[in-house]
């Protein structure tokens, strides 16, 4: 076999299998839809699960593959191919995001009557963005992907030596290495809503770096979280919320919000957030959202002349000298943001 014809097998036993594997689902859902209507709500066990599958299928079906394609060669030398095997699919969910949305939002401008030919690239997102957005997930498959990753960068470069500059492994390994790394980077979080120019908009519960990824994520893949309630002001500083955690819709689209938690502080001056111990009821003095949220935010595309989807505790809430103004507000079926904005 010529060297770029095995170069190009082992890019595609790297990369096509969970296209291949998604588009197999697919097929599989749609068929039992078409044969037992009924019983498709059980045929997965949540979208979660279906990332999973996807994943591990990658994983599997890709280091099988690449052992048959270098079993003529030293059982050393199969071992790294199929440790890069491995290491890749697992980094394949921060590896391909950035590349496959870009991609599919190409596909949308310059050929939007063809867009259903991309489906598989735009489900291998939403897979994978609805799989990194649980903390315990997300680190586990970046530290397992990291793991494996600088293994068999370093078992390269250690059989290699001075030629692993010209191994195209090295290169692929070392891709999937900076985007493990520079995933939190790129998936910085932004509210729901932007400020217009001149106003202060402060998101109570800032995330970091990771959360601030995950949460992301779950914007992209459309997965609420925590409700948010404003309850009041105790001075022109500090504002009284609490979170509802649990929330859902049953089968009828009735909200059920779940259970709130303790009252929380927030502090407009220093940006913290801490546990309340305030005994008395705050002020809670509620405004028109359109009067005193709407023109204080950047225009939106989507909802005019409101500019933004509120949460399910909708009352704004103003500050006692009437400076800030406490609101939620939520991407597109996804998270909510608890935010304070200048009035003035």
């Amino acid at each position: 076999m010529k060297k770029w014809q095995f170069t190009v097998i082992a890019l595609v036993i790297l990369f096509a299998p969970p296209f291949l594997v998604v588009g197999a689902i697919q097929a599989l859902l749609w068929l039992l839809y078409r044969l037992f209507p009924s019983a498709l709500p059980s045929a997965w066990a949540g979208i979660e699960g279906y990332a999973a599958t996807v994943l591990g299928a990658h994983v599997l079906i890709s280091a099988g593959l690449m052992w048959l394609l270098t079993r003529r060669q030293e059982r050393a030398e199969r071992w790294r191919y199929v440790l890069t095997a491995v290491a890749v699919p697992l980094a394949m969910p921060f590896l391909a995001f950035w590349p496959l949305s870009l991609l599919m939002w190409l596909s949308y401008r310059l050929f939007p009557s063809t867009s259903g030919w991309f489906f598989g690239i735009e489900t291998y997102t939403f897979l994978a963005a609805s799989f990194l957005s649980d903390m315990t997930r997300y680190v586990l498959l970046s530290l397992v992907a990291l793991v494996l990753t600088l293994a068999a960068l370093t078992w390269l470069a250690a059989q290699e030596r001075r030629r692993v500059w010209r191994r195209g492994r090295f290169y692929l390994l070392l891709a999937a290495l900076v985007a493990v790394l520079a995933f939190p980077l790129t998936m910085h979080y932004r509210p729901a809503v932007q400020a217009a120019p001149g106003v202060e908009l402060r998101l109570v519960e800032q995330p970091g770096l990771i959360e601030g990824a995950v949460r992301s994520c779950r914007a992209a893949a459309e997965i609420s979280g925590c409700q948010y309630e404003p309850l009041g002001w105790t001075d022109a500083q500090t504002l009284v919320y609490r979170k509802w955690c649990g929330g859902h819709y049953d089968e009828t689209g009735v909200w059920y919000p779940g259970s709130p938690g303790a009252p929380l502080l927030y502090n407009v001056r220093t940006g913290k957030s801490g546990v309340s111990l305030v005994d008395r009821a705050p002020s809670h003095e509620t405004c028109d959202p359109a009067v005193c949220v709407s023109p204080a935010l950047a225009g939106g595309e989507y909802f005019p002349p409101l500019h933004y989807l509120p949460g399910h505790f909708k009352d704004a809430v103003i500050s006692p000298d009437g400076r800030w103004v406490a609101f939620t507000a939520e991407h597109i079926y996804g998270p909510e943001d608890l935010l304070v904005i200048s009035s003035e």
